[in-house]
């Protein structure tokens, strides 16, 4: 467990960081690690991306989630 982050926190901040090295569908790779729904590790992840404790052990990894998420929500603010 990372230092003030949860089991299934730190779970997910591994599973981020070594996604990048596996290939296959990661929708049903989220499924079987954490039980839970694509939209909603997402949303897990989302809020936990801001945490300072996790971001210390994964900074390349978030910081790549951050931008990404950043493009979303422009994207989404162009559209309304």
């Amino acid at each position: 467990m990372i230092g003030g982050v949860n089991a299934v926190q730190s779970a997910m901040v591994e599973f981020e960081s070594s996604w990048s090295r596996r290939v296959g569908d990661k929708d049903a790779a989220i499924r079987l690690a954490f039980g839970i729904t694509p939209s909603r590790y997402y949303e897990l992840l989302d809020e936990l991306i801001d945490l300072p404790e996790a971001f210390i052990h994964a900074p390349a990894t978030f910081t790549r989630y951050r931008r990404l998420r950043d493009v979303r929500d422009l994207r989404q603010a162009a559209l309304r």
